[in-house]
């Protein structure tokens, strides 16, 4: 009988070999690799890279094969990633960047990098991404407001030093 080491070990072999292994993914190794990483969450809830590899990965399909019911898999996980780990900034700017990049829902986008900002192990660039859309959709008073916090934490943030003197012109 194997132990959880060694399963999660086979686990990671196989998805490497399918995914990194052969010169080209062939189609139809997307699913297989999205169901090894499930097995793989079974085993090890905690993985933050499975889980945005396979998340990754089910958005990839819904734009290939033109199927949304891949999105929705892909928003059920993110959901999930985040009930999981909910403690630190990195599931809340996973979520932020699933919203932003993936859905196209930039509002929601900035509430799931607001709350991944509070926390401090955040690097600047979560606070780089959070400006960035709120100058985007046009509210330039919280792009400003961002860029000060940010600035706050990372005094010598050059980005948003930058930014700051670029928003408050005129």
């Amino acid at each position: 009988m194997q132990t959880r080491k060694q399963k999660i070990e086979q686990l990671n072999k196989a998805i490497d070999v399918l995914w990194h292994g052969v010169k080209d993914t062939k189609d139809g190794d997307y699913p297989r690799i999205i169901f090894l990483y499930k097995e793989m969450l079974k085993l090890d809830p905690k993985n933050s890279d499975a889980w945005e590899n396979m998340i990754w990965l089910m958005w990839s399909l819904s734009i290939n094969k033109k199927d949304t019911a891949w999105m929705i898999e892909a928003e059920k996980f993110v959901k999930m990633y985040l009930s999981i780990m909910p403690n630190g900034y990195r599931a809340y700017e996973y979520n932020g960047m699933f919203y932003r990049s993936m859905v196209k829902d930039e509002r929601l986008a900035i509430r799931y990098y607001e709350s991944a900002i509070r926390w401090k192990d955040a690097p600047e660039s979560t606070h780089h991404s959070l400006v960035s859309l709120c100058n985007k959709i046009g509210d330039k008073r919280l792009a400003i407001g961002y860029c000060k916090l940010t600035l706050a934490r990372f005094p010598k943030d050059a980005w948003a030093i930058s930014k700051l003197k670029e928003l408050t012109k005129n």
